[in-house]
């Protein structure tokens, strides 16, 4: 009878264990989630990278296009992960497209991307997410309200359309040379409006 108590007792210790490793588990997995989350939060337009071309080959890498071009692309934009921006014809962002959860000296920033590596900002030492981010209904919702201000306000323009890309890793980030085989690369979509 006593075999069967302490059989018992070690049962229990044994299950007790298993349920604190696994718990374990969770909160180390989701530390790890986090801190990949913060050290990818870097400021990806720094390093966008666009190719220089020639006046002739300008015209062959970039395209002119309408807002019924466009509109598909931005509706694609958080599941193919890339980044759209929006600029005037003088270079200077195309700063009306929305605006931002987050303020600055009290007021709402205004944004010329779709990126979901900068919807994000950090307020008080916490990162802080716009209110559409991992929800694919408030996505469309938001890519709604970023064409309905587009066609207001540019039905009838046309745009440029440049391809670009950045790196996820670069050489100056990281003191060991990362094989190009490692590399990710996030494209860019870029639109000027045209004269």
């Amino acid at each position: 009878m006593e075999n069967a108590v302490e059989a018992l007792k070690m049962a229990g210790f044994m299950l007790l264990f298993i349920i604190a490793l696994s718990i374990t588990m969770v909160t180390l997995t989701q530390a790890k989630t986090t801190a990949d989350s913060l050290v990818k939060s870097q400021d990806r337009q720094e390093t966008y990278q666009y190719i220089e071309l020639s006046e002739d080959e300008t015209r062959s890498f970039s395209r002119t296009v309408t807002l019924s071009d466009i509109i598909p692309t931005l509706y694609r934009y958080a599941q193919e992960d890339y980044a759209v921006q929006f600029y005037y014809a003088n270079g200077s962002p195309l700063n009306d497209l929305y605006e931002s959860g987050e303020k600055r000296n009290g007021v709402h920033v205004r944004k010329n991307d779709l990126d979901l590596d900068t919807e994000h900002w950090v307020e008080n030492g916490v990162t802080r997410y716009e209110e559409w981010r991992g929800n694919s209904a408030k996505i469309k919702e938001h890519v709604d309200d970023v064409v309905e201000y587009l066609l207001a306000n540019y039905k009838d323009a046309k745009f440029i359309e440049r391809l670009g890309t950045t790196e996820d890793y670069e050489e100056k980030d990281t003191n060991e040379m990362v094989p190009d085989v490692n590399k990710q690369y996030k494209r860019i979509i870029t639109y000027t409006v045209k004269n």
